[in-house]
């Protein structure tokens, strides 16, 4: 015979969820100026406004700030001039910076990091399902093998 089950309040769940979060996107955001010295490429300067003004930017920490120097820093070769090889393990590294400051789709699953939609969002979303939805089918053809079904060799 299993033995009884244990009460509720002492069963410790083994997939607890410790990252979870709803991010909410920053209104006003302050973005920190990049390393002085080096003439920024300018697909790096508007990548670095729109990581600090997404809403990842309040889970971040202390050290994660570094990442995202290394991530322009790395950026920055990518934009300049690089051998196709370079350019490869060069976009590596960012890929993975980026991954773990949570900076792409799959990271925030992983994470478990939710981006709060708003009303508008909802009702978009709404509309576009309504617009997508399949319109009336056209009356099916006739089966062209039935026409043929009736003819015999002689």
């Amino acid at each position: 015979m299993p033995p009884k089950p244990k009460d509720p309040s002492l069963v410790a769940r083994r997939n607890k969820t410790s990252t979870r979060a709803v991010l909410t996107p920053q209104s006003n955001p302050k973005v920190p100026p990049l390393p002085k010295g080096i003439r920024w490429h300018q697909q790096v300067r508007d990548w670095w406004k729109r990581a600090w003004s997404s809403p990842m930017v309040p889970e971040w920490t202390e050290s994660d700030i570094d990442a995202l120097y290394m991530a322009a820093r790395l950026m920055q070769m990518l934009w300049g001039d690089v051998t196709p090889n370079e350019a490869k393990a060069v976009a590596g590294e960012i890929r993975q910076l980026l991954a773990q400051c949570g900076l792409t789709p799959m990271s925030r699953r992983s994470l478990q990091w939710e981006i709060e939609r708003g009303e508008s969002a909802a009702e978009s979303t709404a509309q576009r399902r309504t617009k997508s939805a399949p319109a009336k089918k056209a009356e099916p053809r006739p089966d062209p093998r039935v026409a043929r079904a009736n003819l015999h060799a002689v």
